[in-house]
């Protein structure tokens, strides 16, 4: 089973997926599938330094304070299997998961990333028809947290894009959380 993966200090950053995929689940840990290109984006953008072969969410989580969760907590490998009324059915259940975590630790995520397009539209009512790659300007409605959110490329081969598109909105996030780093340990 995959657990969420949230440790016990605030998050710099929460990445947020629609569901795991079974080969996730089974072998409990998120972006587990080996043809997955997640871990190539995450140290090709610079947001996590290391070697793909030993990046793994349990050592984000304790070394950069990077978690992991999804909106749906049901196994399936196949997206399209999922629709409109899985993420309504969910959304509360999502929004009460994050937030006791932030009550926990005293502290929201410094920003929330959501891997794919599809489940940031899902918490609209109705869902948005257009999603842009990045920084959003729209919050989801009763939305727990205040944070950033950025909606990033899907890192499944599946979703069709060149490399370059795939990659920037993952480099802007890295930039941004460097930025900000950077000015908290200025001040």
């Amino acid at each position: 089973m995959l657990e969420e993966k949230y440790g016990e200090m605030p998050l710099r950053l929460l990445f947020v997926g629609h569901n795991p995929s079974q080969h996730s689940w089974d072998s409990g840990h998120y972006y587990s599938q080996p043809s997955n290109r997640f871990w190539k984006l995450l140290i090709e953008s610079g947001i996590v330094a290391g070697d793909i072969e030993t990046i793994n969410d349990d050592l984000l989580v304790q070394q950069f304070r990077i978690g992991f969760t999804d909106v749906i907590r049901v196994p399936n490998s196949d997206a399209a299997g999922l629709k409109r009324h899985h993420f309504v059915e969910q959304r509360n259940f999502f929004y009460k998961r994050i937030l006791s975590h932030a009550n926990r630790v005293k502290a929201p995520p410094e920003c929330v990333a959501f891997v794919g397009k599809r489940q940031f539209s899902m918490l609209f009512d109705p869902p948005l028809n257009r999603v842009e790659l990045g920084l959003q300007n729209l919050v989801p409605p009763h939305f727990p947290l205040d944070t950033p959110i950025w909606v990033l490329s899907s890192p499944s081969g599946r979703a069709a894009m060149t490399w370059k598109e795939r990659l920037d909105p993952y480099r802007e996030l890295s930039e941004s959380m460097h930025a900000a780093f950077s000015t908290s340990n200025i001040e």
